[in-house]
């Protein structure tokens, strides 16, 4: 136990810390039904039991079983949206014709998406010296990602990519200019080889599967190889329900009162039919600027450790969180995600350094420097 409290000494569990205390204090005045308030503050204390153990296990196993724990976790993720693409869809009938998008084990299809693409991240690190194994990890990544159709999992799947190959997929920082004009040819390429990849791809599933030809998948598809006549964000605005009509109607309410509504205010359905869907406007809505200051802390951090310590990886992951925080409320109750944040920490941090601190609360040691 003293082990895992040293553990608080990374900037995401005192992130996770505050927003327990923030999710209790702000139930006090909160409007929303007391379920929904009990809930989000178990969730709290989930989310940082389960963050500060999977740390601990991060930093004291060897390296390949952490590999292999990671490696597992996306073919198990990537394995379950395939299964249910392939096998798992009913039978079609006009209702699924119109909903068809499946998310596997990741609940539904963007969730899946996040899962994915943060886990491929994790094990691309372990295969910086092999390259067929790290082509057969992104082939995984991009093929597994577009037939969820989501769009903000392409878009992140995209960035991966771009970072990852103007740094020549090493695990430190390697980008000059040279590496930067050499790097430039590889993107075209590999886009270019991926593009008319994903062309087969949706051939074989326009073929075999009619029910992603029509409704919603359909355009989602052609949206994704820009064969759509529809814009980008066409279905976030101008429905009431989209990202852009809900960013529109959180972003007023944090402005009339930019202290926050309480706990769970955006989760209950009595006030609000549909939930942010932006982690920014969450935690602004709910917390006040109070939460929306403790999140860009967060990233803000990760990225400056992740530079600090030369961990590329780091560096790309945090950087996701960027965007990720755009799309999604509940980044960190996905547990894909929350595997991907100890890991990621773990490299940031090492285990030296926990010891270390753990050794100088025991002891009373000098602080040293570590390196």
């Amino acid at each position: 136990m003293k082990e895992v409290l040293s553990l608080f000494k990374s900037h995401t569990a005192k992130f996770f810390f505050l927003m327990l205390m923030l999710s209790t204090i702000f139930s006090a005045f909160s409007n929303a039904d007391p379920e929904v308030i009990r809930t989000n503050i178990s969730l709290d204390v989930i989310t940082l039991i389960l963050y500060l153990f999977m740390l601990h296990f991060f930093i004291k196993e060897d390296k390949k079983t952490v590999f292999i724990v990671v490696f597992i976790s996306l073919i198990v993720l990537a394995g379950s949206v395939w299964y249910d693409f392939l096998i798992g869809l009913p039978k079609y009938n006009r209702t699924l014709a119109e909903s068809v998008r499946k998310g596997g084990f990741g609940e539904n299809p963007n969730k899946a998406a996040s899962g994915i693409k943060f886990l491929a991240l994790g094990v691309l690190f372990f295969l910086e010296h092999s390259k067929t194994k790290k082509y057969l990890v992104i082939t995984i990544l991009v093929a597994t990602i577009f037939i969820t159709f989501s769009r903000s999992g392409t878009v992140s799947a995209v960035l991966i990519l771009i970072l990852g190959t103007m740094n020549n997929w090493k695990s430190t920082f390697q980008i000059d200019v040279q590496r930067l004009i050499k790097s430039f040819f590889r993107i075209v390429i590999l886009f270019s080889v991926l593009y008319v990849a994903l062309l087969t791809l949706a051939g074989v599933i326009r073929e075999n599967f009619p029910a992603f030809t029509r409704g919603a998948a359909g355009e989602r598809m052609d949206l994704l190889l820009g064969q759509s006549d529809k814009g980008v964000i066409a279905e976030d605005t101008g429905s009431g329900g989209g990202r852009g009509d809900l960013f529109l109607k959180y972003m007023d309410d944090f402005m009339s009162n930019p202290l926050g509504y309480g706990t769970g205010f955006t989760d209950d359905r009595e006030f609000n039919s549909l939930n942010t869907h932006n982690q920014y406007l969450y935690l602004a809505v709910n917390y006040g600027i109070l939460g929306l200051v403790l999140y860009l802390w967060l990233i803000g951090y990760g990225i400056k450790i992740s530079i600090s310590r030369n961990q590329f990886y780091c560096f790309v992951f945090y950087s996701l969180f960027v965007f990720e925080g755009l799309i999604a409320h509940n980044v960190f109750y996905e547990r894909a995600v929350l595997i991907c944040v100890a890991f990621f920490d773990s490299l940031n941090y090492g285990e030296k350094y926990f010891d270390e601190t753990l050794k100088r609360r025991i002891y009373n040691e000098p602080n040293n420097t570590l390196v």
